[in-house]
């Protein structure tokens, strides 16, 4: 089944696109790189940015540049990511919010308990998945069935690289059978576009790739539940529990047909295999750190609702002044505790790391040394580490120039990444309190990525060196989309007079999202 292109012009409706920017400030257009400040700009210019953006036809829209990374997975495993264009981002994001609710009309009822990962349910605060089905859910579940009687053998799998080798057309064919919506069609575009007319692949690290990959291989959920034997997945967590071992072969056979046949995926050889239940239940209930941090969400906002700050869920939250009562039941949650123990274990359960990282920072709980000390290890969770390290209050300035000198070293080590650079570099991109300012322009001429420029002049705009920018700025319109936005932004530190010039000669010919940009920068100089 085929989607073919709209007959007429299709636009976005700004009801749709309020949501996706509510989305994306709210919940980020990555879950693997720190916000970019175009979203500021966007925000500041929303009323210009969505009439321009609503004004787009969407069955043409032309590709916007995005940025992909590679990053690690694990301390030896990589995956490439990606980070779309902001107004792509917003487009892409207000179409799914209309189809959405069709992709997951497909699949397997939630109710059901049987896929608990990833199902749509738009909020008004721009939340696109419903926070009931959550990775513990699954594991829960899967417990259970372990346990049934006649349940004597498990299949244990997961599939290979999926959101980068599932194929395109058994994605059109799920948009095609949700919806004849023209979204549907503009979307397909928008990922043809993405993968250079590749056959296969989503971007990984971006919201709206899960709802369309989980509807398309529903097909694979059903089959497997139409064998007869009980079956759970989250993403590309597959279980299935059978009675004798020649079944669970069977099955697993059936999986990997399924899988291949319908969507060219293959299974991950060293994640996949077939143990007994009683193997299952001792080898894969969650540990006691997993269970105790994946908990902690629950147990904080229960203990914020009852400080009556349940609305500051997501914000940062001055330890000292919650009542003393929600203090010491704070404490008892052994952020810092488990912190400490999981820093020490091999391999790190970096779900964990993510969850503590984030409690932490905005609890202004220090563990600095444990961080910084292992700042290579924490490669594949670089973004959070950084955001903890900006949520923290109360250094002074010393403390703050000591961190930021370490992570410049981080930076300059040779085993770091662009991905580690760039979320590195960006500590010193919003503000100029961890110092270490004069290191910026030397560091500029050592590097040659793209991305690290960008990240290294947005630090010297915060550090206010107008020499470095005045000497540049006829060149600025070489640079890459994503460079240039930076130097334009980065450029409001020049003193008034010759800014406003600067500003004033672009303005003209400048992109949509230059434009914002220049005039969110003209109001807010660094």
């Amino acid at each position: 089944m085929s989607i073919p292109e709209p007959n007429a012009a299709h636009s976005l409706n700004p009801d749709s696109l309020d949501w996706a920017l509510a989305h994306a400030r709210g919940f980020g257009d990555t879950i693997f790189l720190p916000d970019a400040f175009e979203y500021q700009a966007i925000h500041d210019q929303w009323s210009e940015t969505r009439d321009w953006l609503a004004q787009q036809d969407i069955v043409k829209w032309q590709p916007r540049p995005w940025r992909r990374f590679l990053v690690n997975k694990s301390e030896v495993t990589f995956r490439y990511v990606t980070q779309l264009d902001p107004l792509e981002y917003l487009a892409f994001t207000a179409l799914l919010l209309n189809v959405g609710p069709a992709l997951e009309a497909l699949r397997v009822p939630a109710d059901d308990r049987v896929v608990f990962s990833w199902r749509f349910a738009a909020d008004s605060g721009g939340q696109m998945y419903d926070p009931r089905f959550e990775w513990t859910g699954f594991v829960d579940r899967c417990l259970e069935l372990a346990l049934q009687p006649e349940v004597e053998w498990v299949v244990v799998a997961d599939i290979a690289d999926f959101f980068p080798r599932i194929y395109i057309h058994p994605v059109e064919r799920a948009l095609a059978a949700a919806t004849s919506d023209p979204a549907a069609y503009c979307l397909l575009r928008m990922i043809r576009h993405w993968n250079a007319f590749v056959s296969y692949g989503l971007p990984v690290g971006i919201a709206g790739s899960r709802i369309i990959a989980e509807a398309t291989i529903d097909d694979v959920d059903r089959t497997m539940i139409g064998r007869g034997d009980s079956y759970c997945r989250y993403a590309d967590d597959i279980r299935v529990f059978c009675q004798t071992q020649a079944d669970a072969h069977a099955a697993l056979e059936d999986l990997a047909r399924a899988l291949f046949e319908g969507h060219g995926l293959t299974l991950q050889p060293m994640k996949t295999e077939i143990v007994s239940a009683v193997e299952y239940r001792r080898r894969f209930a969650l540990t006691p750190d997993r269970v105790e941090a994946e908990s902690l969400t629950t147990k904080f906002h229960d203990l914020l609702e009852r400080a009556e700050l349940a609305e500051k869920y997501h914000e940062d939250i001055e330890y000292d002044d919650l009542p003393e009562e929600v203090r010491e039941e704070i404490d008892q949650l052994n952020l810092r505790e488990v912190f400490e123990e999981q820093i020490d274990a091999n391999p790190l359960d970096l779900i964990v790391i993510r969850i503590l990282l984030h409690r932490l920072g905005q609890l202004n709980i220090q563990v600095l040394d444990e961080v910084l000390d292992n700042l290579p290890r924490l490669a594949p969770v670089m973004d959070s580490v950084i955001r903890y390290l900006r949520h923290l209050r109360d250094l002074d300035e010393a403390d703050r120039r000591a961190i930021g000198a370490r992570i410049i070293g981080a930076c300059q080590a040779d085993e770091a990444s662009t991905y580690e650079q760039v979320c590195l570099l960006s500590l010193f991109t919003e503000s100029a309190e961890f110092d270490n300012e004069n290191t910026f322009e030397q560091l500029e001429r050592s590097v040659r990525d793209p991305a690290v420029k960008r990240e290294i002049t947005l630090a010297l705009g915060r550090a206010h060196k107008e020499h470095w920018l005045m000497q540049r700025r006829r060149d600025a319109g070489a640079l890459d989309p994503w460079g240039r936005r930076a130097f334009y932004a980065a450029f409001s530190c020049v003193t008034p007079v010759p800014r406003n010039y600067y500003y004033r000669s672009l303005r003209g010919g400048a992109d949509v999202l230059d434009k914002a940009v220049i005039d969110w920068a003209s109001r807010n100089p660094f």
